[in-house]
């Protein structure tokens, strides 16, 4: 018989809010560059698709696909879709394409969009600059996921009263660190969020990539586990949940391999009201074609 498994409760680090303020303050300095670039092939039956490339916040250019429903009114809300894990982004697809908002799905790691480049642990980047929190390279997806919103909201088709952060996996722990540190996001929408309760995820033998990175860092280098989890306290969902002042939406799948039950519900607990809990009790790491019509739901009631 296995033992209980305690949640987690938010123990931020005693500069937590002051390490964010300071992230956020550089992404306000920052000039907002950005271009679109429209290629008929891109487009879809239901939606025209952009290339809406910015600036991020190292100076490297960053893209994303930029997607306008044919039949919305305009100004129209807005989704900025964060991608989970590795180098490429969400496609315009059914998970990702709204009758009534525009999606912004965003590449954090590249000038061109490259949709559903394969995993590998040569593309792995969980420990990437992990030696400190300044160094962490979650701290930049973090300033690129802001600029990216302020992008999205500078589109003249946008309503930026009306914006959502969303994404599954990565994506979802994103998304909810913009809630916290983000004025423009208005509600939140985490599926199956990872970058949550770090301790568990790592405290159980990796069997498998990309979490596996983590164990192979720490063979190589000799680091002790403790050095690595008090870097990823700066980067824990559960930390940043005090902070979230809109309403937010997680999803849980019971069979999930990597996501399990304790990470999403600690986040869920540490989340101040508005909130909601889904429960897909047969589905693993991966899209429900539910979470869609969640999503806009969730939009709908609090935007």
């Amino acid at each position: 018989m296995s033992a209980a498994v305690l949640l987690k409760s938010p123990q931020p680090p005693a500069d937590f809010e002051a390490f964010w303020n300071a992230a956020v303050a550089e992404v306000d300095a920052a000039p907002l560059r950005y271009e679109r670039v429209h290629y008929n092939s891109d487009d879809q039956p239901t939606h025209i698709v952009y290339r809406l490339r910015w600036v991020g916040i190292d100076g490297r250019g960053r893209e994303g696909w930029y997607a306008l429903p044919r039949g919305a009114t305009l100004p129209a809300p807005a989704v900025l879709y964060l991608p989970g894990y590795g180098v490429g982004t969400v496609p315009i697809n059914e998970n990702t394409s709204f009758d009534r908002l525009i999606t912004f799905s965003v590449n954090l790691h590249g000038y061109a969009v490259e949709p559903n480049v394969p995993y590998s642990p040569e593309l792995g980047y969980f420990t990437q600059g992990i030696q400190s929190p300044q160094t962490y390279i979650y701290r930049r997806l973090v300033q690129d996921s802001l600029l990216a919103m302020r992008v999205l909201a500078s589109q003249p088709e946008v309503d930026s009263s009306r914006l959502v952060a969303a994404g599954l996996s990565q994506g979802g722990g994103l998304a909810v660190m913009l809630g916290a540190w983000c004025p423009l996001t208005r509600c939140v929408v985490a599926e199956l969020p990872a970058l949550t309760y770090w301790e568990y995820l790592l405290g159980k033998t990796a069997w498998r990539y990309p979490i596996k990175e983590f164990a192979d860092y720490l063979e190589m280098t000799g680091t002790p586990p403790e050095t690595i989890l008090s870097v990823l306290q700066y980067y824990d969902a559960v930390n940043h949940a005090p902070y979230v002042r809109v309403p937010v939406q997680l999803s849980l799948a019971l069979k999930d391999p990597g996501i399990r039950a304790p990470v999403v519900f600690s986040l869920y607990d540490a989340l101040p009201q508005p909130k909601r809990l889904l429960i897909y009790e047969d589905l693993g790491h991966d899209w429900h074609p539910e979470m869609r019509r969640r999503l806009e739901e969730w939009a709908n009631q609090y935007l």
